[in-house]
């Protein structure tokens, strides 16, 4: 796959690197989280994250995010941030640069999405359709205007998501935080032979594909550009992130993050949110 316009000090850097391994520096692409990673609390911090990516494109770093964000939530940030190469989005489903097709996208099928769907009904909870850039759903009313608003995205309600045949890359669930372990294992116990279902956020659990991940979307995105992963850094906060953290040869938790996730990083920022990454950043590139 070739680099994007405005990548391409870093791809003269990769390709030294895999060709004379005169290169030394031990990462060629950096790959953070969104919301509570490079973001704070309601998308504050972006100057602070374009001086991340600056930083990282001036040592030819390439970068990109990682998030669970539907793909239309993020374009603007993406576009403030410069970020030309392809940005993971949908929880791992989809793999797509700004204004260009997906390049890896994985669905649900709709007749699957339809009985997950009739069983949340049954159960009272507010759930979203997270379909390709939009996110769709019949639940009017508090909890869609608390999720829009933290995402800083409009959702379209619709009558009902029944007749429409949508195949969603993802089925999101608000739930209160205390009841979220409880529906997980539930949900687990019935849907986990055809679903993956996580929690990505202590009130947040998600219906995915099987097999899609941060991960998995990040070992194909490195592996487009011929990138093991031991020249991969992860930068996340949640536990989302875990998986992605695991498979990076070099990861980071910023300072806020979770204990799961502090856990399984290598490195452990002091500072918080766009700050942490850099702190991050700087040490894994030695300066």
């Amino acid at each position: 796959m070739e680099m994007l316009n405005g990548d391409t000090q870093w791809r003269c850097s990769h390709e030294g690197m895999r060709m004379t391994k005169k290169d030394r520096r031990p990462v060629s692409l950096v790959v953070c989280d969104l919301d509570g990673t490079l973001l704070g609390p309601g998308g504050t911090g972006i100057d602070k994250a374009k001086k991340v990516a600056d930083f990282s494109r001036s040592h030819s770093i390439g970068i990109t995010v990682a998030t669970g964000r539907v793909y239309g939530a993020v374009v603007e940030y993406v576009k403030c941030l410069g970020i030309s190469l392809p940005v993971i989005t949908n929880g791992g489903a989809r793999v797509a640069a700004v204004g260009a097709e997906p390049i890896y996208e994985k669905i649900i099928d709709a007749e699957l999405a339809r009985a997950v769907s009739r069983e949340l009904r049954s159960l009272n909870l507010p759930f979203y359709y997270l379909s390709g850039k939009d996110i769709l759903t019949e639940w009017e009313g508090p909890e869609t205007i608390a999720y829009s608003e933290s995402i800083s995205f409009d959702i379209r309600v619709v009558p009902s998501l029944e007749p429409l045949g949508v195949s969603p890359t993802q089925i999101a669930v608000r739930a209160q935080a205390s009841e979220a372990p409880r529906l997980l294992e539930l949900f687990r116990r019935r849907w986990s032979a055809k679903l993956t279902v996580i929690r990505s956020l202590p009130h947040l659990i998600e219906f995915q594909a099987p097999g899609v991940s941060k991960a998995s979307a990040l070992e194909f995105l490195a592996g487009s550009y011929g990138i093991g992963p031991d020249r991969v850094l992860a930068v996340g906060d949640g536990l989302n992130d875990l998986d992605m953290l695991s498979w990076a040869g070099r990861s980071a938790c910023v300072g806020n993050g979770c204990q799961e996730a502090k856990a399984v990083a290598s490195y452990v920022a002091s500072g918080t949110y766009a700050e942490g990454v850099m702190e991050a950043v700087k040490n894994f590139i030695g300066t």
